[in-house]
């Protein structure tokens, strides 16, 4: 009685490797949603300003301070937000 033994030999190949899904088309399009979204918000409270000065023409030059004044704030985080994602690269 003779046996043979057989060895099995692993293959050569390497094992393939898994690529990293693609992007879906939900995760591209989220920026240009939030781009509309904060362009729409702008519109709205623009008009709600815009309605305000009309019906009360004494609050337009406070309204105008205000809105110069968050102007500014915006303007000072943009540019730190600028710096920041700069700094990053």
């Amino acid at each position: 009685m003779s046996q043979t033994s057989s060895t099995q030999q692993p293959d050569p190949s390497p094992a393939p490797q898994q690529q990293p899904a693609p992007p879906t088309p939900a995760g591209i399009a989220v920026l240009p949603l939030l781009v509309l979204l904060f362009v729409l918000v702008v519109l709205i409270i623009g008009a709600g300003l815009l309605y305000l000065t009309v019906a009360h023409p004494g609050l337009a030059v406070p309204l105008t301070v205000a809105v110069g004044g968050v102007t500014v704030i915006l303007t000072i985080a943009g540019v730190i937000a600028a710096f920041i994602t700069a700094s990053r690269r």
